[in-house]
């Protein structure tokens, strides 16, 4: 029967009974079960084994000695960790700081750092690092090498096991009162038969409980906008040793104009080199200028005094001071010869105006105006004032009531004009190198008693300051001589018509206050008059035109007292005349006048003197007296 049929019929609805009957073939198992062929397997296919043989018994053998092996490197790992374990442990390796966490600023300071080795194995390499803040300063510290300025380190090298030791660092915390600062320690090192590095820290604070120098902030407590305000430091080193170096330096706040300081500052106007400061000694600052804002505004004014190490400066002190803006019923300002600022020079007369107003809606009673102009430079002889009083030993200028009836009661929106004039000295007080860039500082005040004042408040209610620059004189010194030692001349003297006569002419530059710069001093020939090119010193910076007759002389540079304190340049140059006959009976000029050019460093101002011409009149040289005209 085919699989077909066979599949028809097995699937089919009506299926025969007799489905699974079939022809009787070899493979039918009654028929294997009557030849004996079932019988067959139980002695050769199916029999029992009954060991192992030669293979399985060397696999199984190989098996047990590699897990030997692999239990055996197990045990043998773990007894090495456990042995290194007993050796070495990285947190048996410490450090430690150990001083004082109170300090006063300034004191010197010493730290212990303890580091230890307490496992069996030595440790190599050992290296201690030290990080610290810039205003702490190591000092004294043999074996300590400086890394930058806020760090270092020990070199320690090799720990044995169960060992310790220390080191120790001496410094000085330069800090505010208050300030916090940390000291922080890392030691590095490698174990012995290690090639990893470990490393150990520790950190210890330290609060700053007193600065060596105290230090004080004065400033109004309150001022209106425009007033002129001074701010004064003070300092005091109440430590035990002398402090090398102080420096104070201060921060103005917003709408400050600097206008002066007592003593001068060292540079910018905001920085004053003290120097040295032995125990108990003390100074002070006074900073004088205009302050300008809105009403309610707070003004900060700041101070710090320390040293400059490495162009970093550290601080010991700080403190600071607040200034309320307010507004105030009454102004005043003035202005010199019409300007608001402006620089002036020796003989200058300065004319003054002050104009006062009351912008309050009531009266005020018994206003005072005063004016302070207090400078060296001044010749109060020259003082022209119309009303009020001069004070010569105060150098104020006061107008009451008593002298100008208006101030009796100043009503509301009324305003008034005072004037005086004074002259600026020809002659300026010119004694070390300190005395120069002078200023003439004027300040204006107004006061009223009915303008509320509380104890924490101003009592000038308003005020208003110029401070004027003086430019520095320059001068050239001309004189003229026949009997000279540097140039030797020649010639009749008289002089005589058509006979040539040589003179030398010598100059000499003066700088009186300020340096300058870009110096030089020009002149011109008369026609009759020649240049003869013979010059002293011969390297001079002396050049002469021969078609304009002009010469000018470079000198560039001048200090501030030249002429004075220092040398004054100088030159010396030949002249030749032959006079004509319409010159006899007549002295003979031999020089134009002579200027003077600078720009004025202090002020920026370029500035001019002048000398009057020269001829044969030379009274400062006796030999020629008498024989200074010309004859036939």
């Amino acid at each position: 029967m085919s699989l077909q049929d066979i599949k028809n019929n097995l699937y089919k609805k009506d299926a025969p009974e007799n489905l699974s009957d079939h022809e009787i073939s070899k493979y039918d198992p009654s028929l294997a079960k009557d030849t004996g062929e079932m019988k067959k397997g139980e002695s050769d296919l199916w029999a029992k084994k009954t060991g192992l043989d030669k293979a399985e018994k060397k696999a199984i053998k190989k098996g047990v000695i590699a897990g030997a092996i692999v239990i055996g490197i197990i045990i043998l790992m773990a007894v090495f960790m456990l042995v290194r374990q007993m050796l070495f442990q990285s947190g048996n390796a410490t450090i430690e700081i150990s001083g004082p966490m109170q300090v006063n600023s300034g004191k010197l300071l010493t730290y212990e750092i303890n580091y230890k080795n307490d496992n069996r194995l030595t440790i190599n390499n050992a290296v201690i690092k030290i990080n610290y803040p810039e205003n702490f300063k190591p000092e004294n510290n043999p074996n300590f090498k400086s890394d930058n300025l806020t760090s270092g380190s020990f070199n320690i090298g090799t720990i044995k096991g169960k060992t310790q030791g220390k080191i120790v660092l001496n410094g000085k915390a330069y800090s505010p009162k208050g300030a916090l600062i940390y000291l922080k320690a890392s030691m590095s090192y490698n174990p012995a038969g290690y090639s990893s590095q470990f490393q150990a820290n520790y950190q210890l604070g330290v609060t700053v409980n007193s600065a060596p120098i105290t230090l004080e902030v004065l400033a109004p407590q309150n001022a209106s906008s425009g007033d002129a305000v001074d701010y004064q430091i003070n300092y005091r080193n109440d430590g035990g040793e002398t402090i090398d170096g102080l420096v104070i330096k201060i921060k103005y706040p917003d709408q400050f104009t600097f206008s002066s300081a007592s003593p001068k500052t060292s540079t910018d106007n905001n920085t004053w080199d003290i120097g040295n400061l032995s125990a108990g000694q003390s100074g002070k600052i006074v900073v004088s200028g205009k302050l300008e804002g809105e009403r309610d505004n707070i003004k900060t004014v700041s101070a710090e005094i320390g040293v400059s190490n490495q162009n970093e400066f550290v601080a010991y002190n700080s403190e600071s001071a607040e200034t309320k803006m307010i507004f105030s019923p009454l102004t005043i300002a003035q202005r010199v010869n019409k300007k608001d600022n402006l620089v002036v020079n020796a003989g200058d007369t300065l004319e003054f105006e002050i104009a006062y107003k009351n912008n309050g809606n009531v009266g005020l009673r018994d206003v005072i105006i005063t004016e302070e102009i207090d400078s060296a430079l001044l010749d109060y002889s020259s003082l022209r004032l119309k009303n009020g009083s001069f004070d010569i030993n105060k150098k104020i200028i006061t107008w009451k009531a008593s002298d100008i009836s208006e101030l009796v009661n100043l009503g509301a929106n009324q305003s008034g004009m005072l004037n005086f004039t004074v002259k600026v000295s020809n002659t300026f007080p010119v004694g070390e190198e300190k005395d120069k860039n002078f200023i003439i500082h004027s300040v204006a005040k107004i006061d009223s008693p009915d303008v509320p004042t509380p104890i924490s408040m101003n009592k000038i209610i308003s005020s208003n300051e110029i401070n004027m620059k003086v430019n520095s004189k320059v001068a050239v010194s001309v004189k003229g001589y026949y009997a000279d030692k540097s140039i030797p001349n020649f010639g009749p003297i008289p002089p005589k018509v058509g006979q040539e006569t040589t003179y030398t002419i010598h100059w000499k530059a003066l700088n009186i206050s300020n340096d300058v710069s870009g110096a030089k001093v020009v002149a011109t020939l008369p026609t009759n008059a020649q240049m003869t090119g013979k010059i002293f010193p011969e390297g001079a910076n002396l050049n002469y035109n021969s078609r304009t007759n002009e010469m000018v002389w470079t000198i560039g540079n001048m200090k501030s007292g030249t002429g004075l304190l220092l040398p004054s340049p100088e030159v010396a140059f030949q002249v030749k005349i032959t006079p004509s006959p319409d010159q006899v009976g007549r002295e003979v000029g031999l020089l134009e006048k002579t200027n003077i050019f600078a720009k004025d460093l202090f002020t920026g101002e370029d500035i001019k003197g002048e000398y009057e011409a020269k001829n044969t009149n030379l009274t400062e040289d006796s030999s020629i007296v008498g024989g200074n005209r010309v004859e036939g």
